[in-house]
């Protein structure tokens, strides 16, 4: 799989998540405390790209929820 980069977004953009839920945190990276979880029906949209730790990119929510990894979802809308 080709790896992601910041340049590849239009923000804001519209995303599908590839699961049920996928769990938000604090801040950018898998090193913050999570905040919860987003679920499809939430509608997630994303508002900011940052690179973490291990170049994995997150995507800041719309909604105020938290950061979602962007290698758990696929960008439907931009």
């Amino acid at each position: 799989m080709k790896a992601q980069t910041k340049a590849q977004f239009t923000l804001p953009c519209k995303v599908k998540l590839l699961q049920y839920s996928v769990k938000a945190y604090t801040g950018a990276g898998f090193e913050y405390v999570p905040a919860g979880s987003v679920t499809q029906s939430d509608c997630p949209e994303i508002v900011e790209v940052r690179e973490g730790k291990q170049s994995v990119l997150w995507g800041h929510l719309k909604s105020g929820a938290g950061w979602i990894p962007m290698d758990q979802v696929k960008v439907v809308q931009q």
